[in-house]
């Protein structure tokens, strides 16, 4: 399948390819706003308005922030031609806004523009799954596209979400196109992990360092995305998700809220695991399918950040947690009042046995009581 013209090839392919997307309405070329990252919004705006806009930029901050959103946002800005300069009195624009009911705008969204690239993870009709990297036949696409000129005005444009998705060989073929770039071509890569990218890749970026938005700024992403997620449970799902709307949305559909209502049950009752509780959470990963995957996956994530704040609160001197999940503070004041190694052992040991697991195919019920044997033995360590 092709990375532009996302029509299906066939009934089974998804419209557009969003690998990383809960749904594909929420794929970020489909978002006509952006909240939280203005500052490095009007930084590439004033670039393009004066005419210092590099061949390629690098777009890094934690999953589900918005650096896919403000990648295609800069893309559709220069596919309609970017501003030639400042404004009528001098002024720098501010923003990279393009009219959503606009032509460009559909045809990005469908991925249909004739100047747009975008390099992703591929759907394998095999497997009926997205592949799990971007491959060096995907980044080959770049020869016949950059040899092509560039229809109509403004530049062409490579989007590469996620940069991270590539294997070895396809970053390796991506680095002769960012060494001797083609005029008026922008290479944007979205990356949630820039150290993990060659470092050849990396010296000839630009690059733009997004953080998760404040509070606010997260809650008016959610109610836009996903107004049917309120209140409290909104304020909740952003905590468990470091105040990252993406990351929430995701974790809401998976049913985590019920899941960290369990843990905390768990962690309250440490270093006896009551069975009722751990039935609860174990419940499905035994199953095969994507969906006991996800739940086990999910488990390890929420154990994982549980411990991270445990962590974080004993080293900052008892700071407190974040008011939507109050409920971890008593246990977590009582299971690190004595030494934390065990819980950083804990989280190493914790991130071993999910890559043991994905790559060895182990049973994920018994890897997930496995976890919980842990978390035993290290709340008895911490009481002793």
């Amino acid at each position: 399948m092709s990375a532009r013209g996302d029509t299906a090839l066939a009934a089974d392919a998804p419209a557009r390819p969003a690998p990383d997307e809960v749904s594909e309405a929420l794929h970020p070329s489909l978002t006509p706003f952006l909240a939280g990252h203005e500052e490095a919004e009007a930084l590439l705006a004033k670039a393009l308005a004066e005419g210092n806009m590099h061949h390629a930029w690098m777009i890094t901050g934690p999953p589900g922030i918005g650096k896919a959103t403000l990648a295609y946002r800069l893309a559709r800005k220069l596919l309609e031609g970017g501003n030639a300069g400042p404004g009528l009195f001098g002024d720098t624009p501010e923003g990279l806004e393009t009219d959503p009911e606009g032509l460009t705008f559909a045809q990005v969204a469908s991925g249909s523009h004739p100047n747009l690239l975008r390099l992703t993870r591929q759907w394998n009709f095999t497997t009926k799954k997205y592949r799990t990297e971007i491959r060096v036949d995907d980044v080959r696409q770049l020869a016949a596209f950059l040899g092509q000129k560039a229809e109509r005005r403004g530049r062409r444009v490579v989007v590469i979400d996620a940069a991270d998705d590539m294997n070895r060989n396809a970053a390796n073929a991506l680095l002769k196109p960012l060494e001797e770039p083609p005029a008026d071509t922008v290479f944007i890569l979205v990356t949630h992990r820039p150290g993990g990218l060659l470092p050849t890749i990396r010296s000839r970026c630009r690059t733009i360092d997004l953080r998760p938005p404040g509070q606010e700024a997260a809650m008016r992403v959610l109610e836009r995305l996903a107004p049917e997620i309120e209140g409290a449970h909104a304020a909740r799902l952003l905590a468990l998700a470091d105040q990252s709307p993406g990351t929430a949305i995701r974790l809401d559909q998976q049913g985590a809220l019920e899941l960290h209502g369990e843990l905390v049950k768990l962690f309250s009752a440490l270093p006896r695991a009551p069975r009722p509780v751990v039935d609860a959470i174990t419940r499905g990963v035994d199953r095969r399918g994507d969906a006991a995957e996800r739940r086990f996956h999910l488990i390890f994530d929420l154990i994982e950040g549980i411990v991270q704040r445990m962590i974080g609160s004993a080293v900052a001197g008892g700071q407190r947690l974040p008011e939507a999940l109050a409920d971890e503070g008593e246990f977590a004041r009582r299971l690190t009042a004595g030494s934390l190694e065990q819980w950083f052992d804990l989280c190493d040991n914790l991130r071993r046995l999910r890559d043991r697991t994905d790559t060895v195919n182990l049973n994920q019920k018994a890897v997930t009581l496995t976890l919980i044997s842990a978390l035993e033995s290290a709340a008895r360590a911490a009481a002793n």
